[in-house]
């Protein structure tokens, strides 16, 4: 018996390994096994049966698969069909897709520890490799090979096996475990004999240990209380006993040890959630989920754009969608773009839905993912809810997607591969099921749009606030534009506050109201730079400049994480003053504490939300009413509703409006868009102010409308014309190496050969290599090549050119990388 495996490796084949005769009862397709390849040990995944006739006739002599690791199959037949199509569509190993569909920590894999021998170095001491590695050797004992190639990039493994042939290493093969696992907790009952209701007087007549009475009396308690069996913890605790007395009753017979699952969930707060009062739907609502709900009952696939201003009521319509979709029997999973909108959503959804509702994000541990990822594929949990990785979770009989903000970039993954948009998965998962897929925003992608427009979404309209019990619909903030310019010139610009937005801050401030503030640039400075000479300090591991954190009074690089401690005088000419130039989140911040001494500030950056839960924490605590001023980047201009926000101020409107991508007009619309739908969504009206220097830009011209097709109408020409999306497809590709001249030979290859292959595809264009707009980071130089194509060209004919490439150019040099990005969402 033979079967095909996938690895997780950016390979574009399966391998065939037999499967010995102990092993074949338990194989069955979408099961892990944990193989051979070459020197290591990997975990695969099985997709089939494998094909004895071929191996046969090339000779081949198969290997033998070590173990299987699923008692049943981690895959579906729908999901490997998925998994299959990502990886043809974007480019990557069907391994690559698998792994990323399954929970971290799962993988058993092997590494390879090189340990120093005693024997002196001799000639190697003055190789120009070798020497340093054994010297690190020397200091440390040993090392895996992961961690040596880290302090000597380059170290290829030929040359530690010629020094383990000269006896001056080992090298050892060693397996790693998963991290982790089911985990259990100890449980207490009264063996049989002792179940009867006379027998706690008998047990405590018999014993004479007052700690083994006070367990039987204690545990006698909580069967009184309705709990039979509780924690083994929770019974020493009362009791005041230690395990060794538990252990010494089981010994006798008197009370048994149940081991019991232990769900890791971080939901615990939001538990007792009230269920809501019952609503009645506004009627661009009810039509809305008409259409949707006859999707459902027919049980066909269907992908609605449902495009409805922000307080328009869009979330009502997919908890609606979703009760339809329970009913049938069936299971949903709804995308959140941003980790610090889903306990906002899960609240919400969890007020109807109760305990059926799983959360699977990046911010969770590996115990709270492994969790949920089994009980969603059990059937246990019929709803998840998260980020873009949630879109691969493991349900089965799907109904319903809903991919809510369906425009943020947020949901396309950049690196590693596979390099997926989850918001085009989600639509052919909901294919492949004969499932709806909803694509919910306020500012849809002009992707979406024109998908609509063409009739491949149907488009759902809801132009309109929704009114809530007891007032009118508010109506949309009015939206001001605060020039800066002339802000500066009369006088009234104080640092990165125009006097107009402080006193707007100042009358919220009056009358007890609530204010978001937004500033998409964290840090205090991003630019550090001498007043005499012009030295700004630059990051020596990537080409940008260093950004100062004040609380810490460090500089740090946003790309890699380095840091540096904050000169006192310019390193370069000696002078005394290094101006801080530009404005992060911490500057604002230090600036709002000067203006108005008497705020209640909440900062909201990646700084501040490192920590588990930390997003939840601070928007609970402005929800409360415990802060004034909720200021941060943009994870708080989309998803939050807040009753007693009625002014939103963008503190610099131009970040990322001038940036050299095509998208960077759309992202501001729609940007600035969102997060003056912050303001004023419940009794109390709104107002946005909107800082800038470029007042008559297109995308501030349709912001102050909240005018989405205006703004559709001034900029599909342009994309037209140069054949950027949606009437174009692109594919981007990156280069990246430790040395230039190896990753611009690279780049250069693979571009001229991709040009050859594309040629007979009429339109396409293979354009570069140019360098990054960032061109180096983490010590990697960067080189770019973009493929352009008009959208009648089959994106399987791209993909076949971009494979045949790999083929023809082989793996890399040491240390280099080519990345393919199907259907880029950045190109600098």
């Amino acid at each position: 018996m033979t079967v095909r495996v996938v690895l997780p490796l950016p390979l574009d084949q399966a391998f065939t390994y037999c499967v010995p005769e102990a092993l074949e009862r338990e194989v069955q397709v979408g099961c892990r096994v944990l193989v051979p390849f070459g020197p290591r040990r990997l975990t695969g995944l099985v997709v089939g049966a494998g094909d004895e006739a071929t191996a046969d006739a090339q000779g081949r002599r198969l290997k033998a698969i070590l173990d299987v690791l699923d008692d049943e199959p981690s895959f579906t037949d729908e999901m490997l069909r998925l998994t299959r199509w990502m990886a043809d569509y974007y480019v990557c190993g069907w391994g690559e897709v698998a792994r990323a569909a399954l929970p971290s920590g799962t993988d058993i894999e092997s590494r390879q520890r090189i340990l120093r021998t005693e024997a002196p170095a001799g000639p190697w001491a003055d190789h120009p490799l070798g020497g340093p590695v054994l010297r690190y050797l020397d200091a440390h004992g040993d090392a895996t090979l992961q961690a040596l190639r880290q302090q000597h990039p380059g170290v290829p493994l030929s040359l530690l096996r010629r020094l383990e042939r000269d006896g001056l290493v080992r090298i050892e093969t060693e397996q790693t475990a998963p991290r982790v696992q089911v985990k259990t907790e100890k449980h207490l009952r009264f063996a049989p004999a002792f179940r009867h209701p006379g027998a706690v007087l008998d047990l405590k007549q018999q014993l004479r240990g007052h700690r083994q009475i006070a367990v039987v009396e204690t545990l006698a308690g909580f069967r009184a209380e309705g709990q039979p069996t509780p924690r083994q913890a929770d019974v020493l605790t009362r009791a005041n006993a230690a395990a060794s007395t538990v252990r010494s009753l089981v010994d006798k017979g008197i009370l048994e040890v149940v081991e019991r699952e232990v769900i890791r969930t971080p939901l615990g707060d939001l538990a007792d959630v009230p269920p809501p009062p019952a609503r009645t739907l506004h009627p661009a609502q009810q039509a809305a989920l008409e259409r949707i709900t006859a999707a459902i009952e027919r049980g066909t696939f269907e992908a609605f754009l449902l495009h409805g201003v922000t307080g328009s009521g869009k979330t009502e319509v997919y908890i609606a969608a979703l009760k339809a979709v329970l009913a049938r029997g069936q299971t949903g999973i709804v995308l959140v773009p941003e980790i610090a909108l889903t306990p906002q959503t899960v609240r919400r959804f969890r007020a109807h839905f109760g305990d059926r509702i799983a959360v699977l994000h990046s911010r969770m541990s590996l115990g709270e993912r492994y969790d949920a990822w089994r009980h969603l594929r059990s059937g246990r949990f019929q709803v998840v809810i998260g980020p873009r990785s949630a879109v691969l979770a493991p349900l089965s009989n799907l109904g319903l997607i809903v991919v809510d903000e369906e425009h943020e970039p947020s949901y396309k993954q950049f690196d590693p591969a596979p390099r997926y948009h989850a918001r085009d998965v989600a639509v052919m998962r909901a294919h492949m099921n004969d499932a709806v897929c909803i694509l919910g925003s306020a500012t849809p992608s002009l992707e979406s749009f024109a998908n609509a427009r063409a009739g491949k979404y149907t488009l759902l309209a809801m132009p309109e606030r929704v009114p809530v019990p007891g007032r009118p619909a508010a109506p949309l903030p009015t939206v001001e534009v605060v020039d800066l310019t002339l802000e500066r010139k009369k006088h009234r610009l104080h640092g990165a506050f125009s006097q107009t937005l402080l006193d707007a801050i100042g009358q919220r401030l009056e009358r007890r109201e609530q204010v978001i503030l937004l500033q998409n640039r964290r840090g205090y400075a991003p630019v550090l730079e001498c007043h005499a000479c012009g030295f700004a300090p630059m990051c020596p591991d990537c080409s940008v400049t260093l950004t100062y954190h004040k609380p810490m009074r460090h500089l740090r690089c946003h790309y890699c994480g380095r840091t540096a401690p904050l000169p006192s005088t310019c390193p370069r000419c000696g002078a005394a003053e290094m101006k801080r130039l530009g404005t992060g989140t911490q500057r604002v911040e230090e600036e709002l504490a000067t203006h108005l001494p008497h705020a209640r500030i909440l900062r909201m950056d990646l700084d501040t939300t490192r920590r588990k839960d930390a997003h939840h924490a601070i928007l609970s605590r402005f929800g409360r009413g415990e802060a004034d001023i909720l200021l941060g980047t943009q994870m708080v201009a989309k998803g939050l509703d807040f009753g007693r926000v009625t002014l939103v101020g963008v503190i610099d409107a131009d970040a990322g409006m001038l940036l050299p991508d095509f998208r960077a007009e759309e992202r501001t619309f729609q940007l600035l868009t969102q997060v003056a739908g912050r303001a004023g969504r419940a009794e109390l009206p709104g107002e946005v102010l909107l800082q800038t220097r470029n007042p008559d830009h297109t995308a501030l011209r349709f912001s102050r409308r909240h005018d989405y097709e205006g703004f559709v109408e001034a900029i599909l020409p342009e994309r037209r014309q140069f054949g950027y999306p949606p009437f174009g497809r692109l594919v981007g590709l990156e280069f990246r190496g430790p040395q230039e001249q190896a990753v611009v030979e690279l780049a250069e290859a693979w571009t001229a050969q991709l040009a050859t292959l594309c040629r007979p595809l009429p339109g396409v264009q293979v354009l570069g290599p140019e360098p990054a707009f960032i061109g180096r980071i983490k010590r990697q130089y960067r080189y770019h090549t973009l493929i352009k194509a008009p959208r009648h060209v089959p994106a399987a004919d791209l993909a076949r050119a971009l494979r045949r490439t790999r083929s023809a150019l082989g793996a890399p040099p040491r240390g280099c990388h080519v990345g393919i990005d199907v259907d880029p969402v950045g190109l600098f």
